[in-house]
This record gives structure tokens, C-alpha cells and sequence, in this order.
């Protein structure tokens, strides 16, 4: 409207008067457009950010290993330069770095007994076949979970109604680089019988489904790993597993769900849950069986091929948890 107002020849003043802005204003945008006949601002003419990408790389690496939250970042920085910056800033920059405020996950201690087994599997195990190895695991899945952090505004907090005894269903599933079994759902607390039902179920060489390119040395010769749960080792559970898997069975140490390449795939699966939000166990049933049957082979053999190095880094801190 300024420049229409220009075209019809009235004075700055005049124009300040019709738009309702001061005469400064009006004649800032004639020179700007005058020079490049457009109002819109040169690229790199708003204003500059205050952290600079060194800045930026320091507090996500502070993030990462520190584990320090935002107010303490923009207080640091704000120490260290006299310069101030606020939290929301700092926050908009970690999610840039592809960084998320979530929940610290809490894992029970190792014992030294437990970390000296640990080191002595890992060394043992350090180059074995992993890619032939058919491993296991339960989990249980709430339903209404979803995601419990998020950037938000704090005058405007976010909520998400939940159940006070939401439902949950148990889940038991199987998998290796080229073969996997079918997920067994059930809902009853896990015994060394139920236990005994799903390996029958679920391990008979008939059921289990393989890739299109598995090579022959892996059909019919995995190997099984379970963890240490009291149920798995018990005398019915074990002469069970004698029966379906004969001595094709790898020991694994107590406590070390991180040393189990299977946790991977509940963390896909429990993103895409969360992401989801189910309301009946029917409901999530049938979200995870097709889930399940979708995920990418390829996916499976990056978490199998992660073993040495989740071996290498448990040497490394002399028994100590993983990052995986």
C-alpha cells in the first residue's frame, strides 16, 4: 500500500498519515524499494543469532555426555561470554542437532561377580557368528502409552489422559539375521509351563520364517540365546528346548539385556506404539503383528551385526553397561 500510495504522488508525510506509521518508516521502505524493487528484506538482513555454530556443537556435545539440561547450558554459556541467551533458544538449537528431552532410562547395578561374567563372555564371544544366532526376548506393552516428554511451552503445558491400571499385554518374539518366529502374545504373568507352550509353539522349524537370501548354513543350524529368567532355565523349559534345538543353544551372562540384540526391535516396536495410540489389546495385537511381519531385514541384521561392538565396548569398561 505504500507503493500504490507513492504512484499516486503523495508526499511522505502524506503517506505516514494515511498508513498509520511514522515518516521514518515510510521512507525506509521507498529507498528499499527503490533500490531493489522489493519491500522484502536482502538474505542475511534479520537478525543474527546469538550462538554461533561452535557454540551450538559444544552444548549438544554437553547434552549428549553431561547429560546437562538447557537452563544450565544457557547458564553456563551466559557465564562464560556475558552474554545472555535464553532456554527456549538453547532448546530450539538441541532439536536442530536432532536431540530430544526424554525420560533417563534407569537399569538395575551390576554386581562385580556379574561384570567380571560379562568380560568373560564378551571375550569369548567376541568373534563368533551372530548372524546365525536366533535370539530372544518378552516384553509387555501398556495400552494409551505415548510419548511422556516434549518441548512445550510452559504456559501452555500439554497433557494426555491415562488409565490409572491401563491394560498391558506380554509379548514374546524371536530373531536372527535371516530367520524369525512369529510374536507370541499373552496376557497371565510368565511361568516355566507357559513358557514351555510358547518355545513349543513358536520354535518348531515348520513355523519359523526365513529370508528370501538366507544362506543354506543358517537354515536349520541357528542358534539360540535366551536370557537367565528363572522361567527359560527351568528343568520342563530346557528339556523342551533340548527337544526343539538339541544343543544349538548359546549361554547368555545374568543382567546384560544390552549384550541381547533383540532389544533393538522392542525399541522400534515400542516408537511405533507409542506413536500410535491404541485403545484395545485386539487393537495391538493386530498393530504388532503387521508391524512385526513389515520390519526390513535389513533392519534385523544391523542390530545382529552390532554384537561385536556391544562385546568390544562392554571389554572396554571392564563389564559396565553398554550403551546399546
Amino acid at each position: 500500500m505504500v507503493i500504490s500510495a507513492l504512484k499516486l504522488h503523495q508526499n511522505h508525510s502524506e503517506i505516514a498519515r494515511r498508513m498509520n506509521i511514522t515518516r521514518h518508516t515510510v521512507i525506509s521502505i521507498l529507498s528499499k524499494y527503490k533500490e531493489s524493487k522489493s519491500v522484502s528484506n536482502a538474505p542475511g538482513q534479520g537478525r543474527k543469532r546469538k550462538l554461533s555454530d561452535a557454540d551450538i556443537k559444544e552444548m549438544a556435545k554437553e547434552a549428549k555426555k553431561k547429560s546437562k539440561c538447557a537452563p544450565e547450558l544457557a547458564q553456563r554459556y551466559s557465564f562464560r561470554t556475558r552474554k545472555h541467551v535464553s532456554e527456549s533458544t538453547v532448546q530450539r538449537r538441541l532439536r536442530e542437532q536432532g536431540l530430544a528431552y526424554l525420560t533417563i532410562a534407569q537399569r538395575e547395578a551390576l554386581t562385580q561377580e556379574q561384570k567380571d561374567a560379562r568380560v568373560e563372555y564378551a571375550q569369548e564371544h567376541l568373534d563368533y557368528e551372530w548372524r546365525g544366532v536366533l535370539f530372544s526376548d518378552e516384553k509387555s506393552f501398556w495400552l494409551g502409552s505415548g510419548p511422556t516428554h516434549a518441548w512445550q511451552d510452559p504456559k501452555r503445558r500439554k497433557t494426555r489422559e491415562i488409565q490409572r491400571h491401563p491394560k498391558k499385554l506380554h509379548v514374546w518374539g524371536a530373531m536372527g539375521s535371516h530367520v524369525k518366529a512369529k510374536l507370541y502374545f499373552f496376557q497371565e504373568n510368565l511361568t516355566a509351563p507357559l513358557y514351555t507352550k510358547i518355545i513349543t509353539s513358536r520354535l518348531q522349524e515348520k513355523k519359523l520364517i526365513y529370508s528370501q537370501n538366507c544362506p543354506k548354513k543358517y537354515k536349520k543350524k541357528w542358534v539360540f540365546l535366551q536370557d537367565n529368567d528363572p522361567k527359560h532355565k527351568a528343568s520342563e523349559s530346557m528339556e523342551e528346548l533340548k527337544k526343539l534345538v538339541g544343543t544349538r543353544l548359546i549361554p547368555h551372562p545374568v543382567n546384560s539385556p544390552d549384550l541381547n540384540a533383540f532389544e533393538d526391535m522392542w525399541s522400534y516396536l515400542d516408537r511405533k506404539v507409542k506413536a500410535a495410540r491404541i485403545k484395545s489389546i485386539s487393537g495391538l495385537k493386530r498393530f504388532l503383528t503387521k508391524e512385526w511381519e513389515n520390519i526390513p531385514w535389513s533392519e534385523m541384521r544391523k542390530s545382529v551385526d552390532s554384537m561385536p561392538r556391544r562385546l568390544q565396548e562392554c571389554i572396554e569398561r571392564q563389564g559396565g553397561r553398554t550403551h546399546y
